[in-house]
């Protein structure tokens, strides 16, 4: 099969209907498909083809991968937590893998806007340093990643740039709000006693609406896994649309990364539930407020954050993560 010099394939967690994967999708295709001939390897690839308009093939077949890989001029790894076995193992070789084979047909290997860590075990942390090492270009979404990178033993020097959808084109999502109380995002994930703590933020935030306050809802960025308030739910399957109607939030509440980093792009204040390092780092880095599941604190430290951030209009603390995310893409044409 001919070489298209054009032709970048990428891999990720595509195509299992988790908006903050799809989001990161959308990002890489709005950037990269005036410059590029793009497949990316997907779960479902009928669908991510149709929504897109790019070639798609089933990541589960070997085959077709393989095909696609061969083709390609450069094989890219599309952001998010790919390299961390926290949730699978198997997933982490995967995804080690396709580099591996990559780099057996003498393919550029870019992996833009990783999450990395964490990796537990002696020898999955000495299989993944070893196939790292083996990408021609690394950029990560946060310094913690490039701190996870060093701690692995990764030699190869990686630039710290933003999540990839920081550089998502924005313009179209403006929607004027028509008075009324302030309307708040919820995004929520299973965690650690997340039965009480979902309770406690259900409570609070009908103290807010019974008062006139704050409206709420609920969306659940995978489905059926965050279907854990009960109802409320705001099903959303297109990344444009989560978009917006993100847009015509004045706060969001997540304990899903993405949906604070999409608030943090469309500017709106957030608050953190610190299930995971790279909440709190993301919003250390924000100045926005993060929750620590304490159930002496939680609820107070919940209802404080919310009162100071609608009354006081907090601003979110910018820096030019979209640029500098936009301009990390062309690494993927480079060498």
């Amino acid at each position: 099969m001919p070489q298209n010099n054009k032709k970048v394939t990428i891999f990720g967690y595509f195509g299992f209907k988790n908006l903050g994967d799809e989001l990161i999708l959308l990002s890489l295709v709005q950037n990269l498909k005036n410059r590029a001939d793009i497949t990316v390897l997907s779960k479902r690839p009928r669908e991510t083809a149709g929504e897109l308009g790019v070639r798609a093939v089933n990541r589960w077949n070997p085959f077709s991968a393989a095909r696609q890989i061969l083709a390609s001029k450069t094989v890219l790894g599309g952001g998010g937590g790919l390299f961390q076995n926290k949730t699978s193992t198997l997933s982490l070789f995967y995804y080690l893998s396709l580099i591996v084979l990559a780099k057996i047909f003498s393919k550029r290997v870019v992996l833009l806007s990783q999450g990395i860590g964490p990796i537990h075990g002696r020898t999955a942390r000495a299989v993944s340093r070893r196939i790292l090492e083996l990408a021609d270009v690394i950029t990560v979404r946060d310094r913690g990643s490039y701190e996870a990178l060093k701690a692995l033993g990764v030699k190869k020097e990686a630039r710290v740039t933003g999540d990839a959808v920081f550089a998502l084109d924005f313009s179209p999502s403006g929607i004027k709000k028509s008075g009324g109380p302030a309307a708040a995002g919820i995004a929520l994930r299973s965690f650690r006693e997340h039965r009480r703590f979902t309770g406690e933020l259900r409570e609070v935030l009908e103290q807010f609406r019974q008062g006139r306050k704050l409206s709420y809802i609920f969306y659940p960025f995978q489905v059926p896994e965050d279907n854990i308030s009960g109802e409320d739910n705001r099903i959303i399957s297109r990344p444009e649309e989560f978009i917006r109607e993100f847009a015509a939030l004045d706060l969001v509440v997540g304990a899903r990364y993405h949906s604070l980093v999409l608030a943090r792009a469309l500017q709106k204040p957030f608050i953190g539930i610190n299930v995971d390092t790279k909440i709190k780092y993301l919003c250390e880095s924000s100045g926005m407020p993060c929750l620590e599941l304490n159930e002496n604190t939680f609820k107070n430290n919940l209802k404080s954050s919310i009162i100071k951030l609608l009354n006081e209009k907090t601003p979110v603390i910018l820096e030019a993560y979209g640029q500098k995310v936009k301009e990390s893409f062309s690494l993927v044409f480079d060498g």
